[in-house]
């Protein structure tokens, strides 16, 4: 049995406060692209208006050219630079609400007293444009009902008291003048909710994309990484070391064995001798230079690819003295081996172009190990 589908509320339900201030940071990113612009367009209409005033009412024409352009228009002006200096501070501010409700009783307060000028013949049909400033403020708020609501109330009071100042009679003539600019903006905030509604769920779902996006890349990284780690010691697998290996350069390799590992495998388990390679490839890693590689080769073998940049020489000795400190850091863990002995690594150094290194660095383990294990040899490679 299907579950009923629960309605959705009359007004948009905000975010947590977190994700509020992203979704109010993005939402006034959308905005960027019309907001001014709209204002401006808005302010030129209004302005434009005194020409009306020219035609019905030419006495209040000086009055009605103060408001307009020594008050209202560099009020607004001022407050879309405040606007943009704000969002610049802080992207998720919330201008617009405040910015518009005041402009909108500015400019209903700007009419009222030049209708209050107005030869009394007009009565009340100044008022007749309250459908336009209304739709024109809600269009500027078309994706906030909260501030879009706030806005309309502010509206409706300065138009209430317009209407007394003018001086049209708190009969029917006011109530349904009232009443028309009341219905006509209740109407646009059903449309701004369902607006809003709209636009946070495209938010949500976007952002949803967005973070599915970001952990599809994160695993596609971490299977990448996971390809070319060995799984026992997290360090590099041979797959991974011969990505790095360049071809065009010399370097420095060495090659290392556990001594004795299938004894020690023998007498303490696999379990124990997981730990013990564990500990090892450690220790090799904790004294490698920041641009050595050190991989597990397979086995108890492991493989480091000295970095030539990173600080020492490695033709010659440097080879040789960076096996004798992986050596000397496996002998400190004193790791028991039986017998009153610790586990130990025989290493063969060698420098030279990387497949050739290899090479010469695999047989000078192979002499170490005939010396008696637990030493380095650096084998040479001819230039």
């Amino acid at each position: 049995m299907s579950r009923p589908r629960r309605a959705a509320p009359l007004l948009p339900v905000p975010f947590h406060t977190g994700l509020e201030q992203e979704y109010a940071q993005a939402r006034n990113a959308a905005r960027a692209r019309w907001f001014t612009p709209t204002a401006l367009l808005g302010l030129a209409c209004f302005d434009a208006y005194a020409l009306v005033d020219l035609a019905l009412a030419p006495q209040v024409l000086a009055l009605s050219l103060a408001l307009r352009l020594g008050v209202v228009t560099p009020v607004v002006l001022l407050g879309l630079w405040w606007r943009t200096r704000r969002l610049r501070a802080r992207p998720a501010a919330q201008v617009d609400g405040p910015l518009v409700t005041g402009a909108a009783a500015l400019v209903v307060v700007a009419l009222a007293l030049v209708q209050h000028s107005a030869p009394g013949a007009l009565g009340g049909a100044y008022f007749a444009g309250a459908f336009i400033v209304v739709v024109f403020f809600g269009t500027m708020l078309r994706d906030d009902v909260r501030w879009s609501a706030t806005c309309l109330t502010t509206m409706l009071a300065a138009f209430a008291w317009g209407q007394n100042l003018v001086g049209v009679d708190a009969g029917t003539t006011a109530v349904t003048a009232l009443l028309a600019v009341a219905v006509s903006g209740a109407f646009g905030l059903i449309t701004t909710a369902t607006v809003e509604r709209g636009d946070r769920a495209r938010f949500t779902a976007r952002r949803r994309a967005r973070e599915l996006a970001a952990e599809r890349e994160r695993l596609l990284a971490a299977l990448a990484e996971a390809a070319v780690r060995d799984e026992l010691t997290g360090l590099l697998n041979r797959r991974g070391l011969l990505e790095r290996a360049p071809l065009n350069r010399p370097v420095g390799v060495l090659v290392l064995d556990v001594d004795h590992f299938k004894t020690y495998n023998d007498r303490f388990g696999h379990l124990q001798g997981d730990r013990c390679l564990a500990l090892v490839a450690a220790a090799l890693a904790a004294h490698a230079r920041p641009g050595d590689s050190v991989a597990r080769w397979g086995g108890e073998e492991f493989v480091v690819l000295l970095d030539g940049d990173a600080g020492e020489a490695l033709p010659g000795d440097g080879a040789l003295a960076a096996g004798e400190r992986m050596r000397a850091a496996v002998r400190d863990l004193a790791l028991p081996a039986g017998d009153g002995r610790v586990v130990t690594v025989s290493v063969g150094a060698a420098t030279g172009p990387w497949d050739v290194a290899l090479a010469a660095a695999d047989e000078a383990l192979y002499a170490a190990k005939a010396a008696g294990r637990d030493t380095v040899v650096r084998q040479g490679v001819p230039a």
